[in-house]
């Protein structure tokens, strides 16, 4: 964990400047972190230091989704590897240690035995899931990580990626192009970040499809949380097919329409770009890409 989280201070400071993280941020303590992702109020990962916010060397999660943290991962050697295992059950003050050191994968196991609030004990994760408990298992590292993961992209996203989080977030940006001499504005949703560049989709059928093969030039703009990006650039056609099964693997509602072969769905990426960062409370910050 202190590879993956860093610094409390420098955690803090990503989030001061980010108005992402600050839109998810729930409290900033002098030595822990809580965040919540989902957008439910309530937190659902806890950074915490114990050596006055240096190192991070302890993640919470909150697995029942009742607002309390309930597994607690800590590395004490700080070589960014859990080595001990806490469990809290919903109706007691007190964690319990479950596993230390070699004993973590046993320990999640047992923890797995313990989550019947979250997937309701293993008679119904065999029968309607299909699941083992050390299926749970493997899922309970895997969704720490992955939690992990998300809190380091963001504390430390820069360049095009740190334009792509913000457009994700927002989940509407308005997309202008030119017809003639006639400026034309709609709502998109799609973004995505593949192999370093910006995508955006849309259908070759379609007029804006048409007018950015006339003029590639654009600006997109969109607005969450007090602050505003804005885009300006060229988009380039991208025919990979891979960069379109990836875009209907993350946004699967767009296979009701598309698929990677038909012919029409058109993968775009920004070029030459400059995205623009502004607030009323702050200068505006630039972004080459």
């Amino acid at each position: 964990m202190e590879q993956a989280g860093g610094n409390i201070r420098k955690a803090k400071k990503w989030i001061k400047e980010d108005p992402e993280l600050r839109k998810m941020l729930v409290r900033s303590g002098r030595n822990e972190i809580m965040l919540d992702l989902d957008g439910d109020g309530a937190a659902d990962v806890c950074i915490s230091s114990e050596n006055k916010g240096k190192n991070i060397d302890t993640l919470a999660i909150d697995l029942s989704g009742n607002g309390e943290f309930n597994l607690y991962l800590h590395d004490a050697d700080g070589n960014g590897i859990p080595d001990t295992i806490l469990w809290a059950d919903d109706d007691s003050d007190e964690a319990e240690v479950i596993a230390i050191g070699s004993d973590v994968e046993d320990g999640l196991i047992d923890i797995a035995t313990r989550i019947d609030r979250l997937l309701s004990a293993e008679e119904f994760l065999n029968e309607e899931l299909g699941l083992s408990l050390a299926d749970l298992a493997e899922y309970l590292k895997l969704h720490a990580a992955v939690l992990l993961a998300e809190v380091e992209k963001r504390l430390h996203a820069e360049g095009v990626e740190r334009v792509y989080y913000f457009l994700n977030d927002a989940g509407t940006y308005y997309l202008a192009t030119i017809e003639g001499e006639q400026p034309r504005v709609r709502p998109f949703g799609t973004a995505l970040l593949y192999d370093g560049k910006l995508y955006l989709q849309t259908g070759k059928s379609k007029e804006v499809s048409k007018q950015l093969a006339a003029n590639p030039k654009v600006e997109l703009c969109a607005f969450m949380g007090g602050s505003w990006l804005r885009v300006a650039g060229e988009l380039v056609n991208d025919d990979n097919r891979d960069v379109k099964v990836e875009m209907l693997r993350k946004m699967p509602d767009l296979k009701a329409m598309y698929s990677p072969d038909d012919g029409n769905m058109q993968m775009l990426y920004l070029k030459n770009a400059t995205a623009t960062f502004s607030s009323f409370t702050s200068e505006p910050e630039i972004i080459k890409f």
